[in-house]
Protein backbone atom coordinates (compact mmCIF):
# COMPACT_ATOMS: atom_id res chain seq x y z
CA UNK A 1 0.00 0.00 0.00
CA UNK A 2 1.28 3.77 -1.01
CA UNK A 3 2.20 5.84 2.03
CA UNK A 4 0.47 8.96 0.78
CA UNK A 5 1.41 10.71 4.06
CA UNK A 6 5.09 10.18 3.39
CA UNK A 7 4.69 11.22 -0.18
CA UNK A 8 2.72 14.58 1.00
CA UNK A 9 5.35 15.30 3.36
CA UNK A 10 8.40 14.50 0.84
CA UNK A 11 6.87 16.40 -1.62
CA UNK A 12 5.87 19.68 0.60
CA UNK A 13 9.39 20.18 1.47
CA UNK A 14 10.61 19.95 -1.87
CA UNK A 15 7.64 23.06 -2.82
CA UNK A 16 8.65 24.90 0.15
CA UNK A 17 12.74 24.69 -0.16
CA UNK A 18 12.47 25.73 -3.91
CA UNK A 19 9.64 28.42 -3.75
CA UNK A 20 11.72 31.19 -5.10
CA UNK A 21 11.15 29.03 -7.89
CA UNK A 22 7.17 29.58 -8.23
CA UNK A 23 6.19 31.51 -5.92
CA UNK A 24 6.63 35.33 -7.99
CA UNK A 25 4.23 37.11 -10.73
CA UNK A 26 6.15 37.31 -14.06
CA UNK A 27 4.44 39.84 -15.38
CA UNK A 28 5.56 41.81 -12.57
CA UNK A 29 9.50 40.62 -12.26
CA UNK A 30 11.92 43.12 -13.45
CA UNK A 31 15.30 40.81 -13.36
CA UNK A 32 16.14 37.01 -13.93
CA UNK A 33 15.73 35.88 -10.24
CA UNK A 34 18.28 32.69 -10.24
CA UNK A 35 21.94 33.48 -11.34
CA UNK A 36 22.75 29.90 -11.50
CA UNK A 37 20.06 29.72 -13.99
CA UNK A 38 21.87 32.30 -15.97
CA UNK A 39 22.67 30.53 -19.30
CA UNK A 40 18.79 29.49 -19.82
CA UNK A 41 18.71 33.75 -20.89
CA UNK A 42 21.01 32.51 -23.87
CA UNK A 43 18.34 30.67 -25.16
CA UNK A 44 15.09 31.46 -27.04
CA UNK A 45 12.00 30.12 -25.32
CA UNK A 46 11.41 28.18 -28.47
CA UNK A 47 14.35 26.11 -27.67
CA UNK A 48 13.92 25.81 -23.66
CA UNK A 49 10.30 24.64 -24.73
CA UNK A 50 11.83 21.89 -27.11
CA UNK A 51 14.37 20.54 -24.77
CA UNK A 52 14.15 16.83 -24.24
CA UNK A 53 13.09 15.43 -21.22
CA UNK A 54 16.76 13.42 -20.99
CA UNK A 55 18.03 16.88 -20.98
CA UNK A 56 15.91 18.89 -18.91
CA UNK A 57 15.88 15.65 -15.68
CA UNK A 58 19.88 16.13 -16.45
CA UNK A 59 19.69 20.28 -15.65
CA UNK A 60 16.78 20.04 -13.07
CA UNK A 61 19.22 17.12 -10.97
CA UNK A 62 21.73 19.05 -11.49
CA UNK A 63 20.54 22.11 -10.25
CA UNK A 64 17.14 21.19 -8.59
CA UNK A 65 18.17 18.01 -6.90
CA UNK A 66 15.16 15.90 -6.01
CA UNK A 67 13.03 17.49 -8.08
CA UNK A 68 13.08 15.44 -11.49
CA UNK A 69 11.27 11.99 -10.12
CA UNK A 70 8.25 14.57 -9.51
CA UNK A 71 8.35 16.60 -12.61
CA UNK A 72 6.79 14.41 -15.05
CA UNK A 73 5.28 12.00 -12.58
CA UNK A 74 2.62 9.47 -13.95
CA UNK A 75 -0.27 8.35 -12.20
CA UNK A 76 -0.86 4.58 -12.81
CA UNK A 77 -3.86 3.90 -14.78
CA UNK A 78 -7.24 2.86 -12.71
CA UNK A 79 -9.34 0.89 -15.06
CA UNK A 80 -12.11 -1.42 -15.52
CA UNK A 81 -14.17 -3.54 -17.84
CA UNK A 82 -15.84 -1.04 -20.53
CA UNK A 83 -19.76 -0.46 -19.64
CA UNK A 84 -21.88 -1.10 -22.60
CA UNK A 85 -23.45 2.21 -22.42
CA UNK A 86 -25.34 3.36 -25.26
CA UNK A 87 -23.93 5.80 -27.76
CA UNK A 88 -27.50 8.06 -27.83
CA UNK A 89 -26.36 8.75 -24.74
CA UNK A 90 -23.32 10.76 -26.51
CA UNK A 91 -25.87 13.18 -28.41
CA UNK A 92 -25.22 16.75 -27.79
CA UNK A 93 -21.32 16.63 -26.44
CA UNK A 94 -18.46 16.46 -27.86
CA UNK A 95 -16.07 13.45 -28.85
CA UNK A 96 -13.49 14.08 -25.83
CA UNK A 97 -16.52 14.33 -23.07
CA UNK A 98 -17.99 11.23 -24.34
CA UNK A 99 -14.21 9.66 -23.72
CA UNK A 100 -13.89 10.93 -20.38
CA UNK A 101 -17.40 9.75 -19.31
CA UNK A 102 -16.80 6.16 -20.75
CA UNK A 103 -13.10 5.84 -19.06
CA UNK A 104 -14.71 7.49 -15.48
CA UNK A 105 -17.59 5.19 -15.42
CA UNK A 106 -15.25 1.65 -16.55
CA UNK A 107 -12.33 2.48 -13.85
CA UNK A 108 -15.34 3.70 -10.90
CA UNK A 109 -18.05 1.20 -11.86
CA UNK A 110 -20.70 1.94 -8.94
CA UNK A 111 -22.34 -0.45 -7.33
CA UNK A 112 -24.74 1.73 -4.81
CA UNK A 113 -27.16 4.08 -5.29
CA UNK A 114 -24.91 7.63 -7.16
CA UNK A 115 -24.39 10.73 -6.04
CA UNK A 116 -23.63 13.00 -8.98
CA UNK A 117 -22.12 16.17 -7.56
CA UNK A 118 -22.01 19.28 -9.58
CA UNK A 119 -23.74 17.43 -12.57
CA UNK A 120 -24.70 20.06 -14.63
CA UNK A 121 -26.71 18.30 -17.54
CA UNK A 122 -25.96 14.88 -15.70
CA UNK A 123 -23.89 13.74 -18.80
CA UNK A 124 -22.25 10.85 -16.29
CA UNK A 125 -25.32 10.43 -14.31
CA UNK A 126 -27.05 9.30 -17.19
CA UNK A 127 -24.64 7.34 -18.19
CA UNK A 128 -24.81 5.48 -14.61
CA UNK A 129 -28.42 5.38 -14.92
CA UNK A 130 -27.96 3.38 -18.39
CA UNK A 131 -26.01 0.87 -16.29
CA UNK A 132 -29.32 0.04 -13.39
CA UNK A 133 -28.11 2.33 -11.34
CA UNK A 134 -30.44 5.00 -8.99
CA UNK A 135 -28.86 8.31 -9.29
CA UNK A 136 -29.47 11.53 -7.98
CA UNK A 137 -27.94 14.90 -9.57
CA UNK A 138 -27.62 17.85 -7.68
CA UNK A 139 -27.24 20.86 -9.78
CA UNK A 140 -27.66 24.42 -9.09
CA UNK A 141 -28.96 25.46 -12.10
CA UNK A 142 -32.37 24.98 -12.71
CA UNK A 143 -32.71 25.48 -16.72
CA UNK A 144 -29.65 22.76 -16.67
CA UNK A 145 -31.35 20.83 -13.96
CA UNK A 146 -34.64 21.01 -16.22
CA UNK A 147 -32.75 19.55 -19.22
CA UNK A 148 -31.29 17.21 -17.82
CA UNK A 149 -34.56 15.71 -16.12
CA UNK A 150 -35.81 15.71 -19.71
CA UNK A 151 -33.66 13.69 -21.41
CA UNK A 152 -33.65 10.96 -18.28
CA UNK A 153 -37.55 10.51 -18.88
CA UNK A 154 -36.70 10.61 -22.59
CA UNK A 155 -34.46 7.75 -22.25
CA UNK A 156 -37.02 6.32 -19.03
CA UNK A 157 -33.74 6.24 -16.60
CA UNK A 158 -33.74 6.45 -13.01
CA UNK A 159 -32.36 9.62 -13.03
CA UNK A 160 -33.51 12.41 -10.55
CA UNK A 161 -32.39 15.74 -10.28
CA UNK A 162 -32.13 18.11 -7.15
CA UNK A 163 -31.86 22.09 -7.87
CA UNK A 164 -29.64 22.99 -5.12
CA UNK A 165 -26.00 25.15 -4.37
CA UNK A 166 -23.48 22.62 -3.35
CA UNK A 167 -21.83 25.55 -1.81
CA UNK A 168 -24.71 26.17 0.48
CA UNK A 169 -24.28 25.55 4.31
CA UNK A 170 -27.29 22.65 3.90
CA UNK A 171 -26.01 21.62 0.90
CA UNK A 172 -24.60 17.94 2.95
CA UNK A 173 -28.28 17.06 3.68
CA UNK A 174 -28.09 15.21 0.42
CA UNK A 175 -24.87 13.33 0.76
CA UNK A 176 -25.80 9.98 2.45
CA UNK A 177 -24.01 6.76 3.42
CA UNK A 178 -25.29 4.06 1.46
CA UNK A 179 -24.21 6.23 -1.48
CA UNK A 180 -21.27 6.49 -4.07
CA UNK A 181 -20.38 10.16 -4.85
CA UNK A 182 -19.71 10.88 -8.00
CA UNK A 183 -17.98 13.98 -9.63
CA UNK A 184 -16.51 14.71 -12.90
CA UNK A 185 -14.20 17.64 -13.17
CA UNK A 186 -15.88 19.83 -9.93
CA UNK A 187 -14.05 22.94 -9.51
CA UNK A 188 -12.02 24.18 -6.23
CA UNK A 189 -14.30 24.22 -3.41
CA UNK A 190 -17.17 22.45 -4.84
CA UNK A 191 -15.10 19.28 -5.05
CA UNK A 192 -13.60 20.25 -1.55
CA UNK A 193 -17.10 20.74 -0.27
CA UNK A 194 -18.52 17.04 -1.35
CA UNK A 195 -15.79 15.20 0.11
CA UNK A 196 -16.05 17.19 3.63
CA UNK A 197 -19.71 16.17 3.27
CA UNK A 198 -18.45 12.41 2.36
CA UNK A 199 -16.12 11.70 5.55
CA UNK A 200 -19.04 13.37 7.27
CA UNK A 201 -21.63 11.31 6.35
CA UNK A 202 -19.43 8.46 6.34
CA UNK A 203 -20.18 7.87 2.31
CA UNK A 204 -19.16 4.06 1.51
CA UNK A 205 -17.69 5.60 -1.96
CA UNK A 206 -16.40 8.56 -3.47
CA UNK A 207 -15.31 9.01 -6.77
CA UNK A 208 -13.61 12.32 -8.19
CA UNK A 209 -11.87 14.04 -11.12
CA UNK A 210 -10.66 17.28 -9.68
CA UNK A 211 -10.53 20.55 -11.48
CA UNK A 212 -9.78 24.32 -11.00
CA UNK A 213 -8.09 24.39 -8.09
CA UNK A 214 -7.84 28.15 -7.80
CA UNK A 215 -11.73 28.88 -7.83
CA UNK A 216 -11.74 29.14 -3.73
CA UNK A 217 -13.76 31.74 -1.84
CA UNK A 218 -10.83 32.69 0.38
CA UNK A 219 -8.14 34.50 -0.76
CA UNK A 220 -5.58 30.97 0.20
CA UNK A 221 -5.70 27.45 -0.37
CA UNK A 222 -6.73 25.76 3.26
CA UNK A 223 -5.48 22.20 3.09
CA UNK A 224 -7.88 19.61 4.20
CA UNK A 225 -5.60 16.91 5.82
CA UNK A 226 -4.14 16.92 9.08
CA UNK A 227 -0.21 16.92 7.31
CA UNK A 228 -1.74 19.39 4.82
CA UNK A 229 -2.16 22.33 7.76
CA UNK A 230 0.99 20.91 9.59
CA UNK A 231 2.87 21.96 5.91
CA UNK A 232 0.65 24.20 4.48
CA UNK A 233 2.47 26.10 1.46
CA UNK A 234 0.15 29.31 1.53
CA UNK A 235 -1.14 28.77 -1.96
CA UNK A 236 -2.67 31.94 -3.23
CA UNK A 237 -5.15 31.61 -6.25
CA UNK A 238 -2.75 33.13 -8.36
CA UNK A 239 -0.19 29.62 -6.90
CA UNK A 240 -3.08 27.50 -7.95
CA UNK A 241 -3.99 28.18 -11.30
CA UNK A 242 -0.40 26.81 -12.11
CA UNK A 243 -1.18 23.18 -12.34
CA UNK A 244 -3.98 24.02 -15.17
CA UNK A 245 -1.47 26.22 -16.93
CA UNK A 246 -0.42 22.61 -18.56
CA UNK A 247 -1.77 22.94 -22.34
CA UNK A 248 -2.99 19.46 -24.40
CA UNK A 249 -5.93 19.79 -26.39
CA UNK A 250 -5.92 23.73 -27.16
CA UNK A 251 -3.88 23.16 -30.78
CA UNK A 252 -1.73 25.34 -32.56
CA UNK A 253 -4.33 27.89 -33.21
CA UNK A 254 -4.98 28.09 -28.99
CA UNK A 255 -1.25 28.02 -28.85
CA UNK A 256 -1.01 31.34 -30.73
CA UNK A 257 -3.89 33.06 -29.71
CA UNK A 258 -2.49 32.40 -26.04
CA UNK A 259 1.14 34.16 -27.16
CA UNK A 260 -0.71 36.69 -29.07
CA UNK A 261 -2.86 37.99 -25.97
CA UNK A 262 0.50 37.44 -23.35
CA UNK A 263 1.99 39.76 -25.86
CA UNK A 264 -0.79 42.33 -25.96
CA UNK A 265 -1.25 42.28 -21.86
CA UNK A 266 2.47 43.11 -21.45
CA UNK A 267 2.65 45.42 -24.04
CA UNK A 268 -0.75 47.50 -22.88
CA UNK A 269 0.97 46.55 -18.81
CA UNK A 270 4.24 48.99 -20.45
CA UNK A 271 1.34 51.62 -21.38
CA UNK A 272 -0.25 51.85 -18.18
CA UNK A 273 2.43 52.54 -16.03
CA UNK A 274 3.22 55.26 -18.50
CA UNK A 275 -0.09 56.62 -18.32
CA UNK A 276 -0.67 55.87 -14.81
CA UNK A 277 3.06 57.27 -13.44
CA UNK A 278 3.35 54.27 -11.75
CA UNK A 279 5.78 51.25 -12.26
CA UNK A 280 3.24 48.46 -11.47
CA UNK A 281 1.75 45.73 -12.68
CA UNK A 282 -2.15 46.41 -13.01
CA UNK A 283 -4.35 43.38 -13.24
CA UNK A 284 -6.37 43.13 -16.56
CA UNK A 285 -9.79 41.19 -16.29
CA UNK A 286 -9.94 38.42 -18.78
CA UNK A 287 -10.97 39.27 -22.37
CA UNK A 288 -13.38 38.17 -25.00
CA UNK A 289 -11.28 35.89 -27.22
CA UNK A 290 -11.97 38.24 -30.14
CA UNK A 291 -10.21 40.75 -28.89
CA UNK A 292 -6.67 38.86 -29.78
CA UNK A 293 -8.02 38.54 -33.38
CA UNK A 294 -7.69 41.66 -34.04
CA UNK A 295 -4.95 44.71 -33.78
CA UNK A 296 -2.99 45.96 -30.39
CA UNK A 297 -5.30 49.11 -30.45
CA UNK A 298 -8.47 47.45 -29.92
CA UNK A 299 -7.01 45.71 -26.97
CA UNK A 300 -5.52 48.49 -25.48
CA UNK A 301 -8.58 50.78 -25.60
CA UNK A 302 -10.85 48.06 -24.46
CA UNK A 303 -8.25 47.91 -21.47
CA UNK A 304 -7.86 51.49 -20.57
CA UNK A 305 -11.95 51.60 -20.71
CA UNK A 306 -11.91 48.49 -18.27
CA UNK A 307 -9.32 50.33 -15.44
CA UNK A 308 -10.61 54.00 -15.89
CA UNK A 309 -8.18 54.88 -18.03
CA UNK A 310 -7.69 57.78 -20.72
CA UNK A 311 -5.75 56.88 -23.69
CA UNK A 312 -4.42 59.94 -25.66
CA UNK A 313 -6.53 60.53 -29.33
CA UNK A 314 -3.38 60.49 -31.08
CA UNK A 315 -0.80 58.44 -28.85
CA UNK A 316 1.65 56.20 -30.92
CA UNK A 317 1.23 52.52 -29.57
CA UNK A 318 3.51 50.59 -31.64
CA UNK A 319 6.44 51.25 -29.25
CA UNK A 320 4.28 49.53 -26.41
CA UNK A 321 3.46 46.19 -28.64
CA UNK A 322 7.33 46.09 -29.44
CA UNK A 323 7.86 46.60 -25.57
CA UNK A 324 5.38 44.03 -25.12
CA UNK A 325 6.51 41.39 -27.40
CA UNK A 326 10.07 42.16 -25.94
CA UNK A 327 8.61 41.00 -22.70
CA UNK A 328 6.52 38.41 -23.99
CA UNK A 329 9.86 36.65 -24.72
CA UNK A 330 11.13 36.91 -21.51
CA UNK A 331 7.93 36.15 -19.29
CA UNK A 332 8.26 32.81 -21.58
CA UNK A 333 11.49 32.33 -20.20
CA UNK A 334 10.36 32.58 -16.25
CA UNK A 335 7.37 30.45 -16.95
CA UNK A 336 9.47 27.72 -18.28
CA UNK A 337 11.24 27.59 -14.80
CA UNK A 338 8.13 28.41 -12.84
CA UNK A 339 6.69 25.59 -14.85
CA UNK A 340 8.57 22.54 -13.66
CA UNK A 341 6.42 23.24 -11.04
CA UNK A 342 3.04 22.17 -12.46
CA UNK A 343 3.37 18.42 -12.01
CA UNK A 344 4.42 18.59 -8.25
CA UNK A 345 2.00 21.17 -7.00
CA UNK A 346 -1.17 19.41 -8.51
CA UNK A 347 0.43 16.05 -7.10
CA UNK A 348 0.37 18.03 -3.56
CA UNK A 349 -3.68 19.59 -3.94
CA UNK A 350 -4.22 15.73 -4.89
CA UNK A 351 -2.28 13.97 -1.69
CA UNK A 352 -3.75 16.39 0.34
CA UNK A 353 -7.04 15.14 -0.41
CA UNK A 354 -5.97 11.59 -0.63
CA UNK A 355 -4.33 11.69 2.70
CA UNK A 356 -8.11 13.64 4.68
CA UNK A 357 -9.79 10.31 3.06
CA UNK A 358 -6.93 7.68 4.73
CA UNK A 359 -7.15 9.74 7.85
CA UNK A 360 -11.27 9.12 7.46
CA UNK A 361 -11.07 5.41 7.56
CA UNK A 362 -11.10 5.14 3.53
CA UNK A 363 -9.25 2.86 1.44
CA UNK A 364 -7.53 5.11 -1.62
CA UNK A 365 -6.54 4.85 -4.73
CA UNK A 366 -4.82 7.56 -6.59
CA UNK A 367 -4.62 7.14 -10.56
CA UNK A 368 -5.63 8.89 -13.52
CA UNK A 369 -8.69 7.85 -15.43
CA UNK A 370 -8.26 8.37 -18.99
CA UNK A 371 -5.29 9.58 -21.65
CA UNK A 372 -4.25 13.13 -21.24
CA UNK A 373 -5.28 13.83 -24.93
CA UNK A 374 -8.79 13.36 -23.69
CA UNK A 375 -7.79 15.80 -20.80
CA UNK A 376 -4.96 17.37 -19.12
CA UNK A 377 -6.94 17.08 -15.57
CA UNK A 378 -7.03 13.46 -15.53
CA UNK A 379 -6.60 12.57 -12.45
CA UNK A 380 -8.85 9.92 -10.05
CA UNK A 381 -9.32 10.25 -6.50
CA UNK A 382 -10.91 6.82 -6.05
CA UNK A 383 -12.01 6.28 -2.11
CA UNK A 384 -14.13 2.88 -0.70
CA UNK A 385 -15.09 1.92 2.76
CA UNK A 386 -15.45 -1.67 3.52
CA UNK A 387 -16.45 -3.69 0.02
CA UNK A 388 -18.44 -0.76 -1.47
Amino acid sequence: MQDFHAQLRTLGELLLAYQADWRFLPFDTQHWPWPELAFLQDKTPDELEAMEQAALHALLDRHRPGLSPWHAKALPRISGPALALPERLAVGMGGRKWQQIQDFSAAVAPRLPVLEWCAGKGHLGRALASQGLTVQALEWQQSLCDQGQDLARQWQLDHQFVCADALAPDSGRWVKAQQHAVALHACGDLHSQLLVHAVKAGTQAISLSPCCYHLIAGDRYQPLSALGRQLDLGLTRFDLRLPLQELVTGGDRAERLRHKELGYRLAFDSLQRQLRGDDSYLPVPNAPKSLFSGDFASFAHWAAEKKGLALPAKMALEPFLAEGLRRHQKVRRLDWVRHWYRRPLELWLLLDRVCYLVDAGYQVRLGSFTDKAQTPRNALIDARKGDA
